[in-house]
């Protein structure tokens, strides 16, 4: 039945006006007028007879397929703008009517299809934990600037914007990117549009596994393959939990594109068909560069086995379809920087491709489990089945996924092996597993009677609607990655952002990923010291944002936040506010509250729930004062050895302080120094040989002897090492000698004065590292009134160690305190009788 003339223009009107309403579901509408027009006149283009189901879906797939190519073609024109989206849609629905097109009304597995992409929709998103569209996970973090970006430039960005302008370069594909933006374009970018928009074009991808299954074998391999993906694949449901949309999009991209390949070449050469076919791949190689790289692995393997059959038609299809796919990533590719990688790249990536590496049993089992061992189970029993001529293709594919994997497991190294993860492209075995698990299903229909199949079916979607929505057995282990992090307290944290600062505001947040501190760039507008690419694997991201680095140094906010140290450290990086969230489920830059709102230095702005807001007080100074108690220079410790240092403080009665532990050290070297405090873990330097000198202090728990415990990876030279006393509320006058308690220091010119005051029970003068000596205080002989030098025993009573009698004649007089022994720490009481006394000068000298 031929489509009625003017259909397609008068149905890109009627959607003009829909997406002109403003109303809930335009992000939709906006969609299906991006998308569906051109599609349907390239679908038309490709054949003039179409089903219901072609009709209805192929369009979307070539729409986005066109839509990728396209903008990275335009991208230098700054033409990606709504009116030229409207041009387009109208010109190519016209051009649809003039194709006359044929359909004809054979639906019968539509309603199913539908069933199975509406389950997909019910897992996508973790519903029971829905706030604000907010999607879960990390990777959203990353895709939402770069589509805010498109959206405001009318171009595919070239650099991650004004926030984070030392990242000048971006080659990470912009496929999906592109499609959700150019859906935005008819009104403001925001979450829920993008979400929303995600999730429509997820529902619409599912057909891409149908529209393979039908061509390699039959209509119901494709129904049933659409199946497996969307109750039996379990990877499939971890992608949409943790919003790593780019690459659903680009695998269902990349099937649709092995859909058009297998009929290609199972027909003479037709150029159309092979132009299509190249659009396709190159529009899932612009969605994700795994995805790029397992499309000219496959696209090579087909390549060489025609060539060994001396297929030589097939070779000359397959040939002209790889020219056209490299030919339509000519922008994409002339994006790419082939720089090599830093040191400290080389370094971080190496560590993370022997995580991602499946090296033994244990790991592919663990794969597996992610991967669905049901899918898997199902998916050999359907390959069993084949048939010899069925086998070449899924068999080529399955073989271009498991090469690198297998190269992982033999630790052989390959050009850019870094930046890939062999697991994750392991995991990318669920595609040709669902079709696989979709021919077990076909020809098990054929197979058994009607009533049987139809039970095992319910019992398979029952067993898989349990693993899906209440993780029967243990489906999906306990995972952060997947949750929603935003939240009420964060939420209010950030509006409050919003209203008060302003947009150059640099603030300190707790980590990068598994932390709702990182979706400040994206709610608020405002920079934050670890981005959420702050690990990205490209870009140069790890060396220019230099996450590692502003790890190390701002530990000390961490460990020792009411110090000098800090608040330089602070400085140096312009950060003006400190977010500690209330979700955060990782351990990277551990802050806390209590910490914070004891020292001077921070001012707490805003609190809601566990979600706190510090402003850092450059104009204040440390509550705490810090005075060497022992200093060790020159230490150098050897790789994979303990080093101990034994740490006998001679401590007098009445100390009242902290011990803290002070390194100092180059960063010449990579590796890491774990420390610890007798069995206690203290902390550890991480060394990435950026050639600074660095300083850390640690907090000590004891006030008596310990031991530090360090263990080094390499050898270790540490310049010095210093045992740090901590004194609150104190006056530093030397590095001998500090005053704890309500003394009040007066400076007269180049004359500094200390007044004493009276009948206060709480002043206390403090030595440290002194050894047998004398302190010499001289003062002031004014007013009247007796002054108690005294030292307390281990039972806390006072005894006089010297008295000092006022006679009011104005003179400067002194009084020697000796110091018989060593101190790490000693402590004198002074009690003023009478009148305030008057310290001029204090000091301490040796014997």
């Amino acid at each position: 039945m031929n489509i009625k003339e003017h259909t397609f223009l008068v149905s890109c009107a009627v959607l003009l006006g829909l997406v002109g309403l403003k109303t809930p579901a335009q992000p939709v509408f906006s969609l299906i007028l991006v998308l569906y027009f051109p599609g349907v006149f390239i679908t038309s283009v490709m054949k003039k007879e179409l089903d219901v189901v072609e009709v209805l879906f192929l369009p979307f797939l070539f729409g986005i397929s066109f839509w990728i190519v396209f903008s990275y073609f335009v991208s230098e024109a700054n033409i990606l703008h709504w009116a030229v989206i409207v041009v387009i849609s109208l010109f190519s629905s016209i051009c649809a009517d003039r194709q006359h097109i044929k359909v004809t009304y054979t639906w019968h597995e539509l309603p199913f299809l539908l069933v199975c992409c509406l389950f997909v929709v019910s897992y996508s998103y973790p519903w029971s934990q829905f706030y604000g569209w907010v999607p879960p996970g990390d990777d959203m973090k990353y895709h939402v600037t770069h589509i805010e970006n498109i959206a405001t430039s009318n171009s595919l960005p070239e650099d991650y914007g004004r926030l984070y302008p030392e990242v000048d370069i971006l080659t990470y594909p912009l496929g999906y990117h592109t499609i959700t933006a150019l859906a935005s374009m008819f009104s403001t970018t925001s979450l829920p549009s993008i979400v929303s928009s995600t999730l429509f074009i997820l529902f619409l991808s599912c057909f891409s596994f149908y529209f393979l299954g039908k061509t390699l074998f039959n209509k119901k391999t494709g129904v049933y393959s659409v199946f497996s993906l969307s109750f039996l694949s379990l990877f499939f449901h971890r992608l949409l939990y943790t919003s790593t949309y780019p690459n659903v999009l680009a695998i269902c991209l990349q099937v649709f594109a092995l859909s058009l390949l297998f009929k290609t070449v199972q027909n003479n050469f037709d150029k159309k068909m092979i132009v299509l076919t190249g659009l396709a791949f190159a529009a899932s190689g612009e969605t994700h560069s795994y995805i790029f790289l397992l499309n000219i692995l496959f696209l090579s393997f087909l390549f060489g086995f025609f060539i060994f059959l001396r297929d030589f038609s097939r070779v000359k299809i397959l040939l002209c379809t790889g020219v056209g796919f490299l030919l339509l990533m000519i922008p994409y590719i002339l994006r790419l920087r082939f720089e090599p990688p830093s040191t400290i790249e080389i370094w971080t990536y190496t560590v993370w491709y022997t995580e991602d590496s499946i090296r033994s049993l244990s790991d592919l089992i663990r794969n597996i489990s992610i991967l669905s061992p049901l899918l898997l189970f199902f998916g050999i029993l359907g390959g069993i089945t084949l048939k010899r001529n069925q086998v070449t293709e899924l068999v080529l594919w399955i073989l271009a996924i498991l090469l690198i994997p297998f190269l992982s497991f033999l630790q052989i190294q390959y050009p850019g092996w870094y930046s890939i993860s062999p697991n994750r492209i392991f995991l990318y075995l669920f595609a040709p597993l669902c079709i696989l698990s979709g021919k077990f299903f076909s020809d098990l229909e054929q197979t058994l009677s009607r009533k049987k199949f139809l039970s095992f079916i319910v019992i398979t979607v029952l067993f898989s609607s349990g693993m899906h929505h209440v993780n029967l057995f243990n489906s999906f282990l306990p995972d952060p990655v997947s949750e929603v992090q935003m939240n009420p307290d964060d939420h209010f944290i950030m509006q409050w952002l919003i209203d008060h600062t302003d947009e150059d505001t640099i603030i300190l947040n707790t980590g990068p990923t598994v932390d709702c501190s990182s979706w400040i760039p994206i709610i608020c507008k405002r920079r934050v010291v670890f981005p959420s690419f702050s690990g990205h694997r490209g870009d140069k991201c790890i060396e220019k944002v230099g996450a590692h680095k502003k790890r190390v140094d701002l530990w000390i906010v961490a460990y020792v936040p009411d110090s000098h140290l800090a608040l330089q450290i602070l400085k140096r990086y312009s950060i003006e506010y400190i977010y500690i969230p209330a979700w955060k489920k990782r351990w990277f830059l551990d802050l806390y509250p209590e910490k914070l709102v004891e020292s001077p230095l921070y001012q707490l702005v805003v609190k809601k729930g566990n979600a706190y807001l510090f402003k850092v007080n450059y104009d204040e100074e440390p509550e705490t004062t810090y005075f060497t108690v022992m200093s060790k220079k020159g230490i150098t410790m050897k790789g994979d050895q303990l080093f101990t240092l034994s740490v006998s403080p001679v401590l007098s009665a009445d100390v009242q302080g902290t011990f803290f532990l002070e390194v100092q050290y180059t960063d010449s070297t990579y590796g890491q120094i774990d420390i610890k405090e007798n069995s206690n873990y203290l902390g550890t330097i991480l060394k990435y040989k950026t050639g600074e000198e660095k300083s850390m202090i640690y907090p000590l728990s004891e006030l008596k002897a310990f031991d530090l415990l360090f263990y080094p990876e390499f050898d270790f030279h540490l310049e010095e090492l210093n045992i740090l006393f901590g004194l609150e509320d104190a006056i530093k006058i030397s590095e001998h000698i500090g005053l704890k308690g309500k003394w009040a220091e007066l400076q007269l010119k180049e004359l500094k004065k200390i007044t004493v005051p009276s009948e206060d029970t709480g002043l206390r003068i403090y030595l440290f590292n002194v050894c047998k000596g004398e302190l010499i205080i001289r003062y002031e002989d004014t007013g009247y009134g007796n002054v108690d030098i005294n030292v307390s025993d281990a039972l806390g009573k006072w005894h006089a160690m010297a008295v000092i009698y006022r006679e009011n004649s104005g003179e400067i007089k002194e009084v020697r305190i000796p110091i018989d022994r060593e101190y790490s720490v000693f402590v004198l009481g002074v009690y003023v009788h009478g009148d305030h006394f008057t310290i001029a000068e204090l000091q301490y000298t040796k014997v």
